[in-house]
């Protein structure tokens, strides 16, 4: 028996995500958890709907335990969301499957491999001076021959190099990705389109067409979400961005994790000049400061998001749904220790810097909603608990 992982954001949770949920019990998994990001996800946004509510979908889509990968993690770029996902994974599960565009499992180790050597970490330091991060971490792959890999390749990598600096014992496996690119914005008949085209979809209301491309009970989280208030205008963080910026000096960010470089003057002195959230994005953003370094140095300075906070490890994840199954493998866990699983909101460590910032986090969330919520609200939700077999 072995006991699956998948590290997601699930935002939301389409039939792509379905698919390799399905594989994994294909390939002999007894129990099959998810590591899902809470509600900020890796491109600095804000999630389309809650952690709960998309964990209650996951579950009753086949999963059978869903953890939150919690903020800032959730927001930060792939070395530091895949460090701790395979972290948190590690605690529940002796596999990690994830979704890759190649399906060469070796061919990403080896890729994970080189990324080690000191002419790599060279390599990418000397590109880093002239171009944005993400970007001179690419080329300095490509430049030895690795030049086929694309996004899920590339956090597959950063999942394998985590699970190896941190010596855990969580075998890595993947499944090629089916469908479309994971920022592909058009819905194709006959394939399975991206949470990225879907999110569009959910945007301009056509939320008939969504039935058809996510799992049923997804599909329902949505018209409720859409119906109750509780689906997220992202753009909306735009708009918050402008007021906070405005009154706001670059001296004070001077720690804050992404806003380096010079970038937190940029933002500072472009919304004294921006008329809207958009204006102020649009204005910033550049070949160097991609739309996701962006997003997440706004995020982080208006939640105070340190740079040295995304080097430890979560103190803490929460319990978003699980199943009999999940609730199992999670009572099994605890006895063998590890991070500490918060079942209940309101009894999260307070005393910790990351309660600090996911606190503030969803202040910003509950005022992105149609019908804003208060600072507390999310305190007061409750994981989903599935009791007895599906029927």
């Amino acid at each position: 028996m072995a006991d699956f992982c998948i590290i997601s954001e699930f935002n939301p949770m389409h039939n792509g995500h379905k698919y390799i949920v399905e594989k994994a019990r294909e390939l002999g998994a007894d129990s099959v958890s998810v590591v899902m990001s809470g509600n900020a996800t890796q491109r600095g946004e804000l999630a389309v709907t809650d952690k709960y509510l998309r964990g209650k979908a996951a579950v009753m889509s086949g999963v059978d335990l869903a953890l939150e990968l919690p903020y800032p993690w959730c927001a930060s770029s792939a070395d530091y969301f895949a460090t701790a996902g395979v972290y948190i994974a590690s605690q529940v599960a002796d596999t990690l499957l994830f979704g890759s565009e190649c399906g060469d499992i070796d061919l990403l180790r080896r890729a994970a491999e080189y990324c080690e050597r000191a002419e790599f970490l060279q390599s990418f330091e000397d590109k880093k001076k002239i171009m944005g991060a993400a970007k001179a971490y690419v080329e300095s792959l490509e430049e030895v021959g690795f030049e086929t890999l694309h996004s899920n390749d590339l956090l597959g990598v950063a999942y394998i190099r985590a699970v190896r600096r941190m010596g855990l014992d969580l075998e890595c496996r993947t499944v090629k990705r089916v469908g479309s690119a994971y920022s592909d914005t058009e819905v194709r008949s006959g394939e399975l389109p991206s949470a990225t085209a879907i999110r569009r979809l959910l945007a301009c209301g056509e939320l008939d067409t969504i039935g058809d491309i996510v799992p049923r009970p997804t599909a329902e989280m949505l018209k409720t979400a859409i119906a109750n208030g509780e689906l997220v205008d992202p753009d909306k963080l735009l708009e918050y961005a402008l007021c906070f910026f405005r009154l706001s000096d670059a001296s004070e960010f001077e720690e804050i994790a992404e806003a380096g470089g010079g970038l937190a003057n940029r933002i500072c002195s472009a919304a004294k000049d921006s008329h809207s959230g958009a204006e102020l994005f649009d204005s910033v953003r550049t070949k160097r400061y991609t739309d996701a370094r962006v997003r997440r140095a706004m995020l982080f300075c208006m939640t105070g998001v340190k740079a040295k906070m995304l080097d430890t490890l979560p103190q803490y994840t929460t319990l978003l749904a699980a199943n009999d199954k999940g609730r199992e493998l999670l009572a099994k866990k605890r006895k063998s220790g590890g991070i500490e699983v918060v079942t209940k909101p309101a009894d999260a460590p307070r005393d910790t810097e990351q309660y600090g910032v996911s606190e503030r986090l969803d202040a910003l969330y509950g005022l992105a909603l149609p019908q804003k919520t208060t600072v507390g609200e999310m305190l007061r939700k409750k994981a989903y608990i599935e009791i007895g077999e599906k029927t």
